[in-house]
């Protein structure tokens, strides 16, 4: 039994043994320290290198998009005024060919209305002359129906007249 126990104790002992020489992790130095604080300031500066570039890289892109739009707004803008431009003269152009069919057609009326009156007067010859003048002239359709209705009262009074003046001339032959 005494060699049992001893063996045992032997064991024991070896067994403490072997667990004491078991290296221990060493701890940490004031030179390890140094290292990783220098480490991390490296990294640290080598991310705010990397951040600086890269706000410059989007300055940089962000102020050629704009350059980009305000060309594109200076483009359109010049392309809206041309357009403005030539909408305008189209209207300016439309105004006074309107215009200017308004004064024709003022002029048209008022020898149409003047050749009226000499009618009424008895003065056939004067209101034909006034009427010749409308030969040159655009006439609307309901001017160019009155015109020739004008014509044709001038044309009746002149062979009313020629024939009233061959009757008396006629009646003053048979008087004598």
């Amino acid at each position: 039994m005494k060699t049992t126990f001893l063996s045992v104790a032997i064991a024991a002992a070896g067994l403490a043994l072997a667990g004491c020489s078991k290296s221990e992790p060493a701890t940490p130095t004031v030179e390890h320290a140094n290292k990783a604080a220098v480490s991390a300031a490296d990294a640290t500066a080598k991310a705010a290198e990397a951040a600086k570039a890269e706000a410059e890289k989007t300055a940089a892109a962000v102020k050629a998009e704009a350059a980009r739009v305000a060309d594109a707004a200076k483009a359109e803008a010049a392309r809206v005024t041309d357009a403005a431009k030539v909408e305008a003269a189209k209207t300016a152009e439309a105004a006074t060919a309107e215009a200017t069919k308004a004064a024709d057609n003022a002029k048209t009326q008022g020898l149409i209305d003047k050749a009226k009156s000499l009618i009424a007067e008895g003065k056939f010859s004067d209101a034909a002359s006034v009427l010749q003048q409308l030969a040159g002239q655009t006439l609307s359709g309901d001017q160019t129906k009155l015109v020739e209705s004008l014509k044709e009262q001038i044309q009746k009074a002149i062979a009313a007249k020629a024939t009233e003046n061959a009757a008396g001339a006629a009646g003053n032959l048979l008087k004598k």
